[in-house]
């Protein structure tokens, strides 16, 4: 048997092995959310209760379920690849294409500053599958404004799918980029927790700060494994908490399908 036989035996071998793995933790998960519907109303009450007495203030969340799939996006290079039509510098590291505006790019309306960039994504020349990004309101702040890819009609919460543009003194002066390629659907429409449920997960988790309030909580779809040189992506429940206390701000995800924590907080002024 020659070597580059036995070399593909082994390339073979662990495709198959990936994909097992990969199948194992979703049938794993089946049975975690087996568990999550089985939580009583009675339970829900009690502890949405507890949320209120400890001065968490979460305004209307639904308590409906939604649906969602897993999905894999392909490990390539593309931006790299193509990223010699821009007409600005650029770097690329890591799947992430840096683009840098030499002088800037002035924005017309300081109060939407969107309004300028949906101009640059339009030019395929300044910016990379532009027209494949939806703003993203929730995500952007007075310095970063943040474009997201959709996942069948859920934004992308994963770096991977997002565009993040940098603003200084009323100049756009570049942005980092993200591209998620090959989408793909790998099992069918499953049904979803629902925020409510997310937040009683969280809360029960210890990640809800006494005296807070929930800004916003949006479903999109985040990262969450590596498999076969493709990223592995699940719906999840995205919480903004402000600490009423210190006033910080902190970012929390469930996973929509089995309620677990999916990171550690990231804290902003």
């Amino acid at each position: 048997m020659n070597f580059k036989r036995i070399e593909w035996i082994f390339v073979i071998a662990f495709i198959a092995l990936d994909i097992f793995l990969l199948s194992v933790y979703i049938t794993q998960n089946d049975t975690i959310d087996q568990r999550t519907t089985s939580f009583s109303s009675n339970a829900s009450v009690s502890v949405l209760k507890g949320i209120k007495n400890d001065q968490i203030n979460y305004g209307k969340l639904s308590d409906k379920a939604r649906f969602g799939y897993y999905v894999s996006s392909s490990n390539s290079n593309i931006l790299r690849d193509k990223a010699e039509e821009l007409r600005y510098s650029w770097e690329y590291s890591n799947r992430r294409l840096t683009v840098d505006f030499t002088s800037g790019v002035k924005v017309a309306d300081p109060e939407k500053p969107n309004a300028t960039i949906d101009e640059l994504l339009s030019d395929s020349q300044v910016v990379l599958f532009g027209k494949e990004y939806t703003y993203n309101q929730a995500l952007s702040t007075k310095n970063v404004v943040v474009y997201t890819q959709t996942i069948y009609g859920e934004p992308v919460f994963s770096s991977d799918g997002q565009l993040r543009f940098s603003l200084k003194n009323g100049y756009i002066t570049g942005y980092s980029q993200g591209y998620m390629d090959d989408i793909k659907i790998l099992r069918e429409r499953k049904e979803t927790i629902s925020q409510q449920r997310a937040l009683i997960w969280l809360y029960q988790y210890n990640k809800l700060p006494s005296n807070s309030q929930v800004l916003w909580c949006h479903m999109g779809y985040t990262r969450l494994l590596a498999v076969n040189n493709s990223m592995v992506y699940t719906p999840t429940w995205n919480f903004c908490i402000k600490n009423n206390t210190t006033g910080n701000i902190q970012y929390r995800r469930i996973n929509a399908f089995n309620g677990n924590v999916m990171d550690e907080t990231i804290s902003v002024k």
